[in-house]
């Protein structure tokens, strides 16, 4: 059943990143301390959405969903498993960037813990919009070429935002936002959250109605 998927999904990026992941987490922690900087926190988080991605490649790689078939599951389950995959690899992320900005913050005598938690929850709110949007794009053309797709999306959003986001910050209330913001962040966090669970909803059910088409 699902505890047997979630094995499989699991034990599969554990072959291929149980020497990647270690090396990272205690680089990240390192260069934390040192330079006193969240950014790889953050970077941690997206990362590990990313690299949860990869368990699609392998099953690509070995024929998986073929073999899939034969087995008492149903495809809600197969899918299901790579989103709660996901859910854990970019949950477990976030905690290990929290207890590590609280580590470096107990060291420096800064403070700031709002902005930790503040910065780890938008990161992981964008992350995870980015990734499960991901899903059905990759369920149906492949990994690569989702991966592909939204890298040219992202770059483009970026080169408009540097080409016209002065113009966008006249015609748009950027600074009320922020305002709204900094004045309920917890309203705003709240909203954030109820956005990327809607999003993975949506792309977790477009993801099934794909697969259920697939022909292995």
């Amino acid at each position: 059943g699902m505890r047997g998927l979630l094995r499989k999904e699991l034990s599969g990026l554990w072959s291929l990143y149980r020497k990647t992941l270690p090396m990272l987490a205690i680089l990240y922690a390192v260069l934390n301390l040192a330079t006193k900087n969240d950014f790889f926190l953050y970077f941690g988080v997206w990362m590990m959405l990313f690299y949860s991605l990869s368990g699609m490649s392998l099953d690509e790689s070995c024929g998986w969903g073929r073999y899939a078939r034969t087995l008492p599951v149903n495809d809600w389950q197969v899918v299901g498993a790579k989103f709660l995959v996901s859910l854990i690899y970019s949950g477990g992320a976030a905690l290990y960037g929290a207890v590590l900005g609280v580590i470096q913050r107990l060291f420096t005598g800064e403070t700031g813990y709002a902005d930790l938690i503040g910065g780890l929850l938008a990161v992981l709110v964008v992350s995870m919009i980015m990734v499960f949007a991901m899903y059905p794009v990759a369920f149906r053309f492949g990994l690569e070429k989702a991966r592909n797709g939204f890298l040219v999306v992202w770059v483009a959003l970026f080169g408009g935002f540097m080409l016209f986001g002065s113009r966008l910050a006249k015609v748009l209330p950027l600074e009320a936002v922020v305002e709204s913001m900094a004045a309920r962040p917890l309203l705003w966090a709240g909203g954030a959250l109820l956005t990327a669970v809607a999003v993975m909803v949506l792309c977790y059910i477009a993801s099934v109605l794909i697969y259920q088409k697939k022909e292995f």
